[in-house]
């Protein structure tokens, strides 16, 4: 009879245990939550919102949140099958000149980019992001931008905005021009 108590004991200690590391394990794995949705929730001091736009790549999902105030990009990373983090989050608040946009551009990891906008007019249904050496401030054509760029990057606008995750070698992460495009192939906006 003893011998089952002690038995019982151990099993009620061990379930214990595993309770303790399933529900506390994210906080000392890195930043690593076990579902997606609580990788988007809980990073960071950002405010309750809900998500707005979603891109997966891979192992990699960029996500859109919208507080009401403030619409942030983040990005979500799956490396471990059942473990998600957020590993990059920035707000889009950068507002064009001409007040058609509001876009942000993130590089983190010497690497990983991403690139956000809010369309505020909605004649602009594409946003292209360029990162072409026009230090003449001329009028491109969208060919002659992408023959200058070694980054072009082309995100459709979906719910009032656009987003995207990309790779780039470190050499390519300056000059990042955002261009607002309506359904024509005109440039609305440019910052």
């Amino acid at each position: 009879m003893k011998g089952k108590s002690i038995f019982k004991k151990r099993k009620f200690a061990i379930l214990v245990l595993l309770l303790i590391i399933f529900y506390f394990g994210p906080t000392f794995l890195g930043g690593y939550y076990w579902t997606e949705k609580s990788a988007i929730r809980n990073v960071d001091s950002i405010p309750a919102g809900k998500v707005i736009f979603e891109k997966e790549f891979k192992n990699k999902k960029v996500v859109v949140w919208d507080t009401g105030q403030i619409k942030y990009v983040r990005l979500i990373e799956n490396n471990f099958w059942f473990l998600y983090r957020s590993t990059s989050v920035s707000g889009i608040d950068g507002e064009t000149s001409d007040e058609k946009m509001k876009t942000t551009w993130l590089v983190s990891q010497g690497k990983d980019a991403l690139f956000a906008a809010e369309i505020l007019d909605e004649d602009i249904v594409k946003v292209i992001v360029s990162n072409e050496a026009n230090l003449e401030g001329e009028n491109l054509s969208f060919k002659e931008v992408k023959e200058q760029s070694s980054l072009f990057v082309e995100m459709d606008v979906k719910d009032g905005v656009a987003a995207q995750y990309t790779s780039l070698l470190h050499s390519e992460s300056i000059n990042f021009v955002f261009r607002g495009v309506n359904a024509d192939g005109n440039d609305v906006s440019t910052f």
